[in-house]
């Protein structure tokens, strides 16, 4: 899944958010985020909906599924 790390990193940065934020938002640790980010984990489908609800993005996008 490294597309969706790298979409999800790509679109807190042309928003301006931090993945301080987004951790807050999904009350998750940073190093767990990091381990979804990086490929190493994958989140649950819930979590991904939730990150593209705070990205305002479609899963599809961040899945890589479409641009």
């Amino acid at each position: 899944m490294k597309t969706f790390g790298v979409r999800v990193k790509q679109e807190l940065k042309v928003q301006g958010k931090l993945q301080k934020d987004l951790c807050e938002a999904l009350k998750v640790k940073k190093s767990t985020l990091s381990e979804w980010l990086n490929g190493n984990n994958e989140p649950p489908m819930q979590t991904i909906v939730d990150i593209a609800r705070f990205l305002n993005v479609s899963t599809d996008y961040l899945l890589g599924l479409e641009d």
